[in-house]
């Protein structure tokens, strides 16, 4: 078995078990244990003053309308799953005042924000001692497994598992149980333009028209484009080949063939690569860039069939 492979087996199962936790069954907040020293596996409750929110929790955002639904039915019905949670070192305060009991949330930050905007005084949560790359991992599972990433955050989450801790892109997809191609096509949409990020951020551009914007020659007009004359995606798409058509045509080209163009952006979509056919009847060539060892690793398995 390859280091990847090991790597990803390794993830998995000790993810497997730490998510298992989080779905305990649903227990309501009032019968879960006291806010006392416990060993081993077991809910307690503790208060909510005594819980923050971790500065690299994936998500960002929150859905307004989904979270008062979640704060309606914390009122009426307590909170029903324990969120996830791991201790904080003792830090000091004002005038050298010591602060201890307090705890980070690892999984679980949403029912939290429901619980005090219900007036809930305590909720119930599971302890574990946990280091910095099982934090984020968890998070970015958590919240992919439940889609609640908008797709930046999505990448974002990958790209701090990647350059973090030196997780590879083969290692994310196998735990969070998506292809390799769905976690490199996530992380080419950090390549956007601020301004088309922004508009991607705010629900203005869809992942869709993110991929269209990529293979434009001018990112950032096409992104204008789109936002000001709410083209679709095909729109988009066609945007692109007669802005390519133009730059072909203002170096002389003779322009390639439209079909061949749309087999290069499928193909491309589909390895998560950057792919260019250049066909001349009747044959040619197909040109496949990889950005790093896994990548043809990978590519050298898809093309094996295994």
């Amino acid at each position: 078995m390859s280091k990847s492979k090991q790597g990803a087996s390794k993830l998995g199962r000790g993810l497997s078990a730490l998510m298992a936790d989080i779905n305990v069954s649903e227990t309501p907040a009032q019968q879960t244990m006291p806010d006392t020293p416990v060993r081993g596996p077991g809910v307690r409750e503790i208060p909510i003053e005594k819980l923050e929110r971790n500065p690299a929790q994936p998500r960002r955002h929150f859905d307004k309308a989904k979270l008062a639904e979640l704060t309606e039915s914390i009122r009426q019905k307590g909170v029903l799953q324990p969120i996830l949670v791991r201790p904080l070192p003792a830090s000091y305060g004002v005038k050298g005042k010591k602060i201890e009991g307090r705890y980070q949330i690892v999984a679980g930050e949403r029912r939290w924000h429901a619980a005090q905007a219900a007036g809930l005084e305590r909720m119930p949560a599971l302890v574990r001692d946990l280091s910095d790359v099982e934090v984020l991992e968890i998070g970015v599972i958590e919240n992919v497994q439940r889609t609640d990433l908008s797709p930046l955050e999505e990448a974002r989450a990958y790209q701090s598992l990647i350059s973090e801790f030196g997780r590879k892109q083969i290692e994310i997809a196998e735990a969070i149980g998506k292809s390799r191609s769905h976690v490199a096509n996530a992380l080419r949409l950090l390549s956007l333009p601020a301004l088309a990020q922004d508009y991607l951020e705010a629900g203005k551009i869809t992942p869709g028209h993110a991929r269209a914007i990529l293979a434009a020659p001018d990112p950032v007009a096409l992104a204008e484009q789109i936002v000001s004359k709410g083209l679709s995606v095909r729109a988009a798409e066609r945007w692109v080949h007669m802005a390519a058509h133009a730059d072909e045509r203002a170096c002389g080209s003779a322009g390639r063939d439209a079909n061949i163009q749309f087999i290069e952006r499928k193909v491309s979509q589909h390895l998560g690569m950057k792919v260019r056919i250049n066909h001349k009847s009747p044959g040619g060539k197909m040109t496949i860039t990889y950005t790093s060892l896994d990548e043809l690793d990978e590519l050298v398995k898809r093309l094996r069939g295994s």
